[in-house]
């Protein structure tokens, strides 16, 4: 027998079970509530699980052979895998077995983020997703953003190749992790899509990003990219198809066309926003896409604040007064992820301990043996981001002449949206409360592009459309941009 420890809403429960069965078949025999659209057949990737030490799993491609400790989702995260079925696209594998170069052909779409890299595993002959795996961008050595990085690649001989192969070798981990848990081999990994921000997949494929760091910010390439395996770095088949989807500008990039046209909505006007270190933003009106970029930094990714850290296991992720937060996993806190940030900015601004100019009266602990706290700086530094992304979203509604008021639906996307309350970002000013109820939070909508696209020729023909549907705003050319951050830096108009 084997032992489960089960953690769910703060409590804890162990169950005993034989080897053989799946976590998710588990788990279902204990009347536990695990969100499986699919029925447990694999194709939809919502039934994600997190073990400790390990890292979040699919429950129902997960064999349990040894005691393991069990941490459930908590009521935000079911709300997004409900909003990811409710809103993005779920389509069926394109059958075409007469195109594989092996008997076992697997594929992989990978999400490429500043912060965050995630994996989907396909198996290319039953569109069952046979793992997700996520892991830190290692170039974040290099710099918490874009940037800071373009700057490396600029100051340094021979960066751009280390920045590249910083994240090129995790990748080949993860390949080799996948390879040796499914008992095949690199020859079988066939097809691989990339989606991300323009800069990240420049430094992927091994091309000068410096271009995009100055003005009239030109890129190498925004269309789709397509090599071969032995064109790459990576451990595939040596003929793999890898594939980057195409971008929009040098900062809305693969990610939000992917995110976009994994959509599924009926509205004529609405928001699709992805707030990471570079908030991307999209209006769509009628059959016009109208984008534009804000450089929101890394603040809302737990960089740039003092006790700031990534969405990982010990990240404090909600906060609702002294003593009342919750960490992702099951873990003591260590830091403050965005969602909690922001949740502690609200709670700052309601109680008057932030003054409407973003005055903190004094330094605000949070936990005080791991002297977890937030500071003046890390106000300011709040004050820019989130001034930053609403001014951006107001701007652009002005320059095609809508209102708030006139959006049907503001779809929140990235890892930074996995968790946000919306509460907590309309107080601070962060979103509009004019559209305080068409808010809809749809997780990694990038990484499930990438996913559909990898599946679907149907997908890709959707992806095109979008490109040739767009329009893009350079925002730093707008005097009504830097009007609109200024009159948006404080707080007394949310209170």
């Amino acid at each position: 027998m084997i032992e489960l420890k089960i953690f769910e809403n703060g409590k804890s429960h162990v169950i005993e079970t034989k080897p053989g069965e799946t976590l998710l078949t588990i788990l279902q025999k204990h009347g536990y509530s695990v969100y499986a659209p699919c029925g447990g057949r694999g194709t939809c990737g919502k039934c994600l699980i997190n073990i400790k030490d390990k890292g979040h799993v699919l429950s129902c491609t997960y064999y349990p052979e040894k005691n393991i400790e069990v941490i459930l989702p908590g009521k935000v995260e079911s709300t997004i895998l409900t909003g990811q079925t409710d809103c993005l696209e779920d389509l069926q594998l394109d059958i075409n077995n007469a195109g594989y170069l092996t008997g076992n052909p697997y594929g992989a779409a990978v999400d490429i983020g500043t912060t965050t890299v995630v994996l989907y595993f396909l198996d290319m002959l039953t569109g069952k997703i046979e793992k997700i795996s996520s892991f830190l961008n290692p170039q974040n050595i290099y710099g918490a953003d874009v940037i800071t990085r373009i700057g490396y690649c600029q100051e340094y001989e021979n960066s751009l190749k280390e920045l590249q192969m910083a994240v090129v070798n995790e990748i080949n981990r993860s390949l080799d992790d996948f390879t040796k848990e499914v008992k095949c081999t690199p020859e079988n990994l066939e097809k691989l899509v990339f989606v991300g921000n323009t800069n990240m997949l420049h430094i992927l494929l091994g091309e000068y990003p410096v271009s995009m760091a100055l003005a009239p910010f030109t890129q190498k390439f925004i269309d789709t990219q397509t090599k071969t395996g032995n064109q790459s770095e990576l451990n595939v088949n040596a003929n793999a198809g890898i594939v980057t989807l195409p971008c929009i500008s040098a900062y809305v990039g693969a990610d939000i066309v992917a995110g976009l046209a994994a959509l599924k909505v009926s509205h004529k006007n609405y928001l699709f926003i992805d707030i990471g270190t570079n908030g991307e933003i999209a209006l769509v009106k009628g059959k016009e896409i109208y984008t534009c970029a804000t450089a929101a930094g890394p603040t809302f990714e737990g960089a740039n604040i003092s006790c700031g850290m990534a969405a990982v296991s010990g990240a404090i992720a909600s906060f609702t007064g002294n003593n009342h937060y919750r960490m992702i996993g099951n873990a003591g806190p260590v830091g403050i992820c965005g969602s909690g940030i922001i949740d502690i900015m609200a709670y700052l601004v309601k109680n008057r301990l932030v003054d409407e100019s973003g005055l903190l009266h004094e330094t605000f602990i949070i936990h005080k043996k791991n002297n977890i706290r937030v500071t003046q700086d890390d106000i300011r530094e709040i004050q820019l981001a989130k001034s930053t992304v609403y001014s951006g979203i107001k701007t652009l509604l002005n320059v095609v002449g809508l209102s708030f008021t006139s959006v049907e639906a503001l779809f929140i996307a990235g890892g930074f949206g996995n968790y946000i309350n919306i509460h907590s970002a309309l107080l601070i000013g962060l979103l509009s409360y004019e559209i305080k109820d068409k808010i809809y939070p749809v997780g990694n909508s990038t990484g499930i592009g990438a996913l559909q696209y990898l599946k679907s020729d149907f997908f890709k023909k959707k992806s095109d459309t979008i490109i040739k549907q767009y329009h893009y705003t350079e925002l730093s050319d707008l005097d009504e941009f830097t009007t609109e951050f200024a009159l948006n830096m404080n707080f007394n108009q949310y209170v």
